[in-house]
């Protein structure tokens, strides 16, 4: 009974998800009620309200690390959106080749990683759908590579679920940025590799091999060096740049072999805007950060001046050290680039607060949820019945706890504020590793958002097949299901080494 009434605000979201078919803000708001609920009137699980109050504007304060980021990305993305300089973008990648393996490598594994990486939200698939169609894909083979260009959710918005995760667990966001980075690279392969079997099967994978094995070293290197060396909030963006750069390299020399004209192409597709001034504000936004953590004096100097500092919190937040303060400046730097109008500004930031605010209410209800049962012992109990359960197997359901949250959020900020304590929690409670635990509580959880039911919803109608939309859900699941079980076998190898 006790067990049951611990895990009820996480049976809830189950409930208030899938049977009552609410939405990820409703059912947020609700379970949030439920644990309320709990902490109230059970006896078991008690709280005052002094306690609920503090756990929930903790849960705020915790939620405003990443809906600082967030919001600025979200903006920059319209701000440019509306300028036209997504279409120049897209137009550049698919007028630069007409081989359609290559398109599909660059737009999974470079623009779509970019855009995501710089704003989050899904931007990433809702801008690559529609090129795919534009290029004459089917419709649900559009969708399905969309969802794989998702494929490093982890550094979304400048690396934001994973910096929530860091801190929950008081990990070092390098240590899980770069194990979650190992982790997932042999999801990075099994990704670019299905999206090849997608258009054209075993033979096409077979015919870009070699592009293949260059772009998934590339990329999986630059991503897990640049979180380990640099800068986990720039490492998605970093390593997507560098892919970008080595296709185009790719398809520049293979035109050239075939006599084509590729910068007569590139050109046309450009328009009356250059490439390089439609990426100069994620260029600036790239040499911004970089020089906030890496020029000599400059981050003491950050991370000691407008500071939000609450002791009875724990709380310590740097304001100008944060990736959103130069996203910030990476708007302005646009607006005056591209001499943006005060009504196309307004417009912008009125779709941007549109997107942002049901975001920053479901995170706050989830990490408050998170951080109540944290408080009242209900992570403490099902830790310890998941430690007799499973004892040192645990390993083995550690990475379908981080997709089950994944796939109820889609966001790998909620799904860690909802379940990387308790992963954690369980982790040391059976003596497992929880450092570890954590790495694959954030691996899994971020690459099952992209089977979120709602994100599901999203692209059979963006890619015109809302009467297709199971058959989409269930072909991503398997997708995804092959992911995490990569994931778990990685992960149990890990353990198995580390004794």
């Amino acid at each position: 009974m006790q067990g049951i009434l611990a895990g009820l605000p996480i049976l809830s979201i189950f409930f208030f998800l899938f049977v009552l078919k609410q939405s990820s803000l409703r059912s947020s708001m609700l379970s949030y009620i439920v644990c309320l609920g709990i902490v109230w009137l059970s006896s078991l699980f008690p709280l005052s309200g002094g306690e609920v109050v503090h756990a929930t504007i903790k849960g705020a304060l915790i939620c405003f690390i990443v809906a600082y980021v967030l919001f600025f990305g979200i903006f920059l993305f319209h701000l440019m959106n509306g300028r036209g300089c997504i279409e120049a973008m897209a137009a550049f990648i698919s007028h630069a080749t007409h081989d359609r393996l290559l398109q599909v490598l660059l737009l999974c594994f470079g623009l779509c990683p970019l855009i995501e990486s710089a704003s989050g939200f899904g931007i990433g698939f809702m801008v690559t759908a529609p090129i795919f169609l534009a290029l004459g894909f089917p419709p649900l083979q559009a969708a399905l590579l969309s969802f794989i260009g998702l494929l490093a959710s982890s550094w979304g918005a400048l690396a934001t679920g994973t910096i929530i995760g860091s801190q929950l667990t008081g990990m070092k966001l390098a240590e899980l940025g770069a194990g979650t980075a190992l982790l997932s690279t042999p999801v990075f392969g099994y990704f670019m590799a299905a999206a090849l079997w997608l258009v054209g099967g075993w033979r096409a994978v077979r015919e870009k091999a070699k592009e293949l094995a260059a772009l998934f070293v590339l990329f999986s290197l630059s991503i897990f060096l640049f979180s380990k060396s640099v800068s986990v909030e720039l490492a998605g963006l970093l390593s997507a740049v560098l892919t970008t750069s080595a296709g185009l390299a790719r398809i520049r020399g293979k035109a050239r072999r075939e006599g084509a004209a590729y910068k007569q192409h590139a050109a046309a597709a450009e328009g009356h805007i250059s490439i390089l001034k439609i990426l100069s504000p994620y260029l600036f936004l790239t040499v911004c950060i970089l020089f906030s953590r890496l020029m000599p004096g400059w981050p003491a100097f950050l991370q000691q001046h407008f500071i939000l500092h609450l002791p009875s919190y724990s709380y310590h937040f740097a304001l100008l050290y944060s990736p959103g303060f130069w996203l910030c400046a990476s708007c302005l730097f646009t607006i005056l680039l591209f001499r943006i109008p005060r009504a196309a500004v307004w417009l912008a930031l009125q779709k941007t607060v549109r997107q942002w605010i049901p975001f920053a209410v479901t995170t706050t209800m989830f990490i408050s949820i998170s951080e109540m049962m944290s408080a009242s012992g209900m992570h403490r109990l099902l830790a310890e019945l998941g430690g007799a359960a499973f004892g040192a197997l645990f390993m083995l359901a550690a990475p379908f706890v981080g997709a089950m949250g994944g796939f109820l959020t889609g966001s790998n900020a909620g799904s860690n504020a909802m379940f990387i304590q308790l992963q954690v929690q369980t982790a040391q409670h059976v003596g497992l590793p929880w450092r570890l635990v954590a790495m694959v509580q954030n691996a899994s959880s971020s690459v099952s958002t992209i089977a979120c039911p709602s994100r599901i919803t999203l692209g059979a109608y963006l890619c015109g097949i809302p009467s297709r939309e199971n058959e989409l859900l269930r072909k991503t699941t398997l997708l995804i299901g092959g992911a995490v079980v990569l994931i778990l076998i990685e992960g149990t190898g890990w353990l198995l080494l580390s004794r």
